[in-house]
Formats: structure tokens, C-alpha cells, sequence
């Protein structure tokens, strides 16, 4: 591609590039004065070097999943430099491998404990919405860069609507990807055996502990454990087969417009709770 083809093909698609700097604006959370440099950053970006970014483009995608990548790539660059690039605390350290993913779930990327207790349930099937929270509570505090701003300009970028936040083009895109996922997961998931397909749908539909779930099932719990450590390693090699990286599956999490169906088997199939609680009391009792 030319120098002056590249130039038309921005001209033809200025409203996508906006629309992508806007959406990675609001999703690295940059404020307004940051986010207006962002923009022109992106703009000199484009057109540095004779288009040399977009003449790079070979359609192997839409233009729009093209630019959304760069523009997200530009976008982190651009934290990393105004923001300063990410350090772990001291006591996340400390903590562990768990902390210091939750740490930056939470404290970089303004996750909330729901959402990255679904992120982190792909390598720590043992960590639980309570443990999380607990071990929340042991992170230190982690203020952000601060700017005052006016208001006019604070409400120019404010997330109140989320059809505007989250544009058309990149939820369409979203919603390709959970339907491969889907797919591909479903078909993992049919090659395993009905016991391995209940244990993992006790555990991620039907939000049990591996403890309540090997004493409802009378099974051994390491094992159990050792047995969800080892699926969820052949899910993320499948995935990666397919070229879908775990960042990719953990941005899906949490959006409205996506539906992630894996298949996991028949939903009434969930032990009493009450029962399995009972089993709990009478093994600690003396």
C-alpha cells in the first residue's frame, strides 16, 4: 500500500479511529487532559513516516479490528509512560503469586473482586470470592495519579452510558470471540469424562469450594484440586491452539454484550449445600 492509498484509507476512516481512542481512553482510564493528548499522539502516530502504520495494514482482518489493536497498543504505551510503568507492592510480594495478580486486577486495572475472581479462576481454581476478599484487605492502599480538572471536562468523558462507552464495532468483535471460546470449550468439555464435567460445573456454575465439593462428592481433595489445576492447563492450551490468549478471554468477562456458554452439563445437577455444610460440622466436631 502507498503513501497516498494509506492517506485515504484514514481520511475513509476517521470515525473508527476516533471511536477507538475514545474506547481505549475510557477503558485505560485516562482523564480528560490525557485523554486529549492521547488523541493527538495517535493522530501524529498514524501519519509518521509516510502512513508507514496503516501501509502495514493487509487486511487479514476488518480495518476496524486492525486499528483497535494499534490504537489499544499506542494506549498502553502511553499509561505506562504518563502514569509510570507498574510496580508491585512490597506485601503483594510477600503474599505471593495470587496477591500480586489480584494487586494488579484491582489496583491497576480497576477490576472489581467479582470480575477478577472470575479472571483468576483459570489458574487458581482453589482461590474463592471470600479469600479474595481477605486477601484484599491485606494490600496496601494504592492511590492514583490525581489531576483537578473542570467540571465541563470531567463530564465530556464521564462513563454514564455504557451503549456509548461501549461502541458497536469492538462489541461485535467481543461477541465473535465468545462464540468461538464457546465453542471451542463446549467441544473440549464433551471429550471429558461426566465425573471431571460435574466437578468443574460444581465449582464454576455452582460457585463451591473444592472442599464442599470433594466432601459432597466423597472424593479426595487434593486430588480433586490437582484434577482442575491440570483441565484448566488443557483449556488454556486449547485456547492458545485457536490463537485466543488468556487476556483476551479475561476482556470478556464482565461485559454486557457477551455470553460464554461452555456446556458444562445438566444445572440441577448441585448437591445440597445444606447437606455438604452438615458433613462440614460433623468432621470438626469432637
Amino acid at each position: 500500500m502507498s503513501g497516498s492509498e494509506a492517506q485515504e484509507l484514514l481520511t475513509a476512516n476517521l470515525p473508527v479511529v476516533e471511536r477507538a481512542v475514545a474506547f481505549a481512553a475510557r477503558r485505560y482510564r485516562l482523564d480528560p487532559a490525557d485523554a486529549e493528548e492521547f488523541a493527538a499522539v495517535v493522530k501524529l502516530r498514524l501519519v509518521d513516516n509516510d502512513y508507514a502504520i496503516l501501509r502495514a495494514y493487509e487486511e487479514r482482518s476488518s480495518f476496524s479490528t486492525y486499528i483497535s489493536i494499534v490504537v489499544q497498543r499506542m494506549a498502553l504505551d502511553f499509561r505506562i509512560h504518563a502514569w509510570g510503568k507498574w510496580h508491585s507492592s512490597a506485601e503483594a510480594k510477600r503474599l505471593g503469586p495470587l496477591a500480586l495478580e489480584l494487586e494488579k486486577l484491582l489496583h491497576r486495572d480497576g477490576r472489581t473482586i467479582e470480575d477478577s475472581e472470575k479472571i483468576l479462576a483459570t489458574r487458581y481454581p482453589e482461590a474463592t470470592r471470600q479469600s479474595l476478599v481477605s486477601l484484599a484487605a491485606r494490600l496496601p492502599e494504592r492511590a492514583p495519579k490525581r489531576r483537578d480538572v473542570a467540571l465541563e471536562e470531567a463530564e465530556s468523558v464521564a462513563v454514564t452510558r455504557p451503549a456509548e462507552v461501549e461502541e458497536p464495532v469492538f462489541a461485535d468483535e467481543r461477541r465473535r470471540t465468545s462464540e468461538r471460546v464457546s465453542s471451542i470449550m463446549a467441544a473440549v468439555m464433551s471429550r471429558l469424562p461426566e465425573d471431571q464435567r460435574l466437578i468443574l460445573q460444581l465449582r464454576f456454575e455452582g460457585g463451591m469450594t473444592v472442599a464442599q465439593i470433594a466432601r459432597s462428592l466423597g472424593v479426595d481433595q487434593k486430588l480433586t484440586y490437582r484434577q482442575i489445576e491440570r483441565n484448566m492447563r488443557d483449556f488454556r492450551r486449547e485456547l492458545e491452539r485457536f490463537g485466543i490468549a488468556s487476556g483476551d478471554v479475561a476482556d470478556l468477562i464482565g461485559r454486557d454484550e457477551v455470553l460464554l456458554h461452555f456446556d458444562l452439563g445438566n444445572q440441577n445437577r448441585r448437591p445440597s449445600l445444606v447437606t455438604d455444610e452438615r458433613a462440614a460440622h460433623s468432621e470438626d466436631a469432637p
